[in-house]
């Protein structure tokens, strides 16, 4: 598992159902590789758009980006941690371009850094 990467998972949600979903691992290799530790930091993806102004932390990704079948929001706001085996199915990885996009919305979202 490798930051950048596009994973389908399917966390237990509260009430104990799950949803299967595409996650960003966004944790630094370092974190991921550790076979001590069974965690990674992931944000989620979405297809839902809402009207209004794009958020500044949500990043959009075009169909066909990392293997996704939709266009799709990655949710810089929402970072969790999830068992590395709770991610499912390697979906793809996102490009450099896109990934930078990504860190400068998490710097935003989490106020550390320059969010440029």
């Amino acid at each position: 598992m490798r930051r950048g990467e596009v994973w389908w998972g399917a966390p237990t949600l509260p009430g104990g159902s799950q949803k299967r979903r595409p996650f960003l691992v966004v944790s630094a290799d370092a974190f991921n590789s550790n076979e001590r530790y069974s965690k990674v930091m992931v944000v989620h993806l979405t297809t839902t758009v809402h009207g209004g102004e794009p958020f500044p932390w949500h990043v959009d990704v075009p169909r066909g980006t990392a293997g996704l079948a939709t266009s799709s929001i990655v949710k810089c706001n929402e970072v969790y941690t999830l068992f590395k085996s709770q991610m499912t199915t390697l979906v793809g990885s996102l490009p450099g371009a896109v990934l930078e996009r990504v860190d400068r919305a998490l710097a935003l979202t989490l106020g550390v850094g320059r969010a440029r």
